[in-house]
């Protein structure tokens, strides 16, 4: 990573710590809301010369995104009025625990969190056609070079608006009133992470025509990134000297897979620059009538990193969130220390003493040095066939999937177990830090395998009917953590071959599409789409046949119920969309269309979530929809 630099004057003013909260305005209490907003800026210039022999593309590509979220009313301190439970129900009267919580009935006041974050890229980039090299036939050649200078600014203020938790039932056991807070939560200020990164990309092809009937398809591509993951970036030596605490006593060293010395950053990471990613194509007119073809390709893709996986590195150790507990007179209530209440507390003069006082910890987070980006290898082999006015498609289709990326717990107890268990920061005299060590790992692997049947009969005015339909069947499967990628957390297993291989979350066995058009009188059009899905898997708890060794639960194995499409036609996702158009001819050739939609015609439900609980009557009962529900749009289209 680059180095924490401030931003550009104009830049910092938008996202300055907000810390300054002007309470004492005696504002009332608005809903929570936050203004999610985003920007984006693009421009590209383009050249392309045709010589005698070659044609030669130029590009200059700049693109400025943002996302910003801001808080509305965040000038007002947060409330949030819970329900605590009984602590211990089977002993007469209340037993308070003071994190022993019920529900969060609702919140009030300015939202604890903002954030903003920017990414700028200037890209230059040149791509040059070389067609028809004599040599053991036909040959073109393609190649290019792609050169990207990013900058990604990340400013992220979690936490920085106060936040009182309040004993709503106002229970005599607790504070016995709902004005005095149970609880404040407050997160400190993290200097922003500005970054720079160029990219570059070459590749060159050839695509070679050896006969009439065989062409081949030969390429390699190259991509390098100078600052993937914190490249520049240097461990503190806060956490270099708590790892080495923890791997220096007596009775304990770190699990065979975590090393901390590959985690440890000098700021001399070095950049990956093995990505070499070489294709495979082919195609074969078995007849030279182009009605039968066979076809296939294979292939090896990187893919990157986000940029905020790695961000978590520097920012989450530094990000401590702050509790301060009060009750009516301080000691120990509900099994923590408390503050006694003073109503000066709502204001920033009375709170910041409190929280200056009062220790944070943050959370380390352990980027591997010689990190790899994930790859990809995929081959497909298939045949179209025309028959008629018709063209057809089977396709088999898989792909293996390395090196994602995961969170996973350094400090376990064992090689197999304890991962809650092992020695913590703070058991070592950092107390600075939060009991967990998260580390990236790298061993998530994937499969895919997939059939693709199309047919495909254009529309045309003279048969006045056009008709596609596309069927697919797949399987996917994976191991490690089950988050789909987005988080990418596993507190389930020490690492990822531990974990049981499983279903994926996007693994829909059955999905077919269907769609046509029919010329009607009056040259009005009617066109629509049928979906019709086996739906995708849930979680399955408390489940039987749960793998021994880890959580009662069957990751993606429970299936939705199917329900009728068709007498004898049963899927779980089911959705018929119909348009109708007509279209005008209007002066100067320009064209007006009226546009009429029945999206979801039927008012199919369809199910996006279930009840998971193998135990619950409910099991396997749909809790939340898809939409769109049935709905009905007109509209006009205007063409010149």
């Amino acid at each position: 990573m680059a180095d924490q630099r401030p931003a550009a004057s104009g830049t910092q003013r938008r996202v300055q710590d907000r810390r300054g909260y002007p309470w004492a305005s005696g504002q009332n209490a608005p809903s929570r809301a936050a203004r999610n907003s985003g920007e984006n800026k693009a421009f590209n210039l383009r050249h392309q010369y045709q010589g005698d022999r070659f044609l030669n593309e130029f590009a200059i590509d700049y693109l400025q995104s943002s996302y910003e979220q801001s808080v509305i009313n965040g000038g007002d301190y947060g409330r949030r009025y819970v329900i605590f439970r009984d602590d211990s129900p089977t002993t007469p009267g209340f037993q308070y625990s003071i994190n022993n919580r019920e529900a969060t009935v609702f919140t009030a006041g300015g939202r604890a969190d903002s954030q903003f974050l920017e990414q700028k890229s200037t890209t230059i980039r040149n791509d040059l056609t070389i067609p028809d090299l004599s040599w053991m036939g036909t040959h073109t050649i393609k190649m290019g070079a792609k050169y990207s200078m990013q900058n990604y600014f990340v400013q992220k203020d979690f936490g920085r608006n106060p936040t009182f938790t309040y004993d709503i039932e106002a229970r005599p056991e607790i504070n016995g009133s709902r004005t005095i807070p149970v609880s404040v939560d407050l997160g400190v200020a993290v200097p922003p992470a500005d970054a720079d990164n160029n990219v570059i990309g070459l590749y060159i092809q050839d695509d070679w025509q050896i006969t009439d009937k065989l062409e081949l398809n030969l390429g390699i591509r190259w991509d390098y990134e100078d600052n993937a993951v914190n490249n520049d970036y240097r461990t503190p030596d806060s956490i270099r000297n708590m790892l080495a605490a923890i791997q220096n006593l007596p009775s304990y060293d770190f699990p065979s897979y975590f090393n901390p010395a590959d985690y440890i950053s000098d700021g001399d990471r070095p950049a990956f620059k093995d990505a070499f990613q070489p294709r495979f194509g082919f195609s074969y007119d078995v007849f030279g009538d182009e009605r039968t073809v066979l076809f296939g390709g294979a292939g090896r893709y990187y893919d990157r990193i986000g940029f905020n996986f790695a961000f978590d590195e520097r920012f989450k150790p530094f990000q401590f969130n702050k509790t301060i507990y009060f009750s009516n007179t301080g000691g120990l209530v509900g099994g923590q220390q408390t503050v006694a209440w003073n109503p000066a507390y709502l204001t920033p003069a009375g709170l910041d003493p409190l929280l200056a006082a009062s220790p944070g910890a943050g959370e380390v987070f352990l980027v591997k040095n010689n990190f790899e980006p994930p790859r990809t290898d995929q081959f497909n082999i298939g045949v179209r066939q025309k028959f008629g006015q018709w063209q057809t498609a089977l396709t088999f289709a898989a792909g293996h999937t390395e090196g994602e990326s995961a969170w996973y717990i350094a400090n376990a107890l064992t090689e197999t177990g304890g991962r809650f268990n092992g020695p913590s920061p703070t058991s070592v005299g950092f107390p600075q830090f939060r009991n967990t060590i998260f580390f990236q790992n790298t061993d998530k692997e994937r499969d895919y395998k997939a059939i693709y049947l199309t047919a495909d009969k254009p529309y045309n005015a003279q048969d006045g009917w056009g008709f596609n339909l596309a069927y697919t069947y797949m399987d996917a499967t994976q191991n490690g953590s089950r988050d789909n990628g987005y988080a990418a957390f596993d507190f389930d297993y020490n690492v990822p071959s531990q974990s049981p291989e499983y279903r994926s979350a996007t693994d829909e066995r059955h999905r077919i599409v269907a769609s046509g058009t029919l010329g009607l009188p009056a040259d009005f059009l009617l066109s629509g789409i049928v979906t019709l899905g086996s739906g995708l898997p849930y979680n399955v708890f408390n489940c039987p046949d749960a793998p021994a060794g880890g959580p009662n639960i069957c990751w993606n194995a429970g299936n939705p119920e199917k329900r009728a499409f068709l007498p004898g036609l049963n899927f779980a996702y089911r959705q018929v969309d119909l348009r109708l158009t007509k279209a005008f001819e209007v002066f100067g050739g320009q064209r007006v269309e009226f546009i009429a939609d029945a999206i979801n015609l039927f008012n199919f439900t369809n199910y996006s979530s279930f009840e998971g609980s193998y135990t619950s009557p409910r099991f396997g009962a749909g809790t939340g929809v898809f939409t769109p529900t049935r709905s009905f749009q007109v509209g006009l289209r205007y063409s010149f």
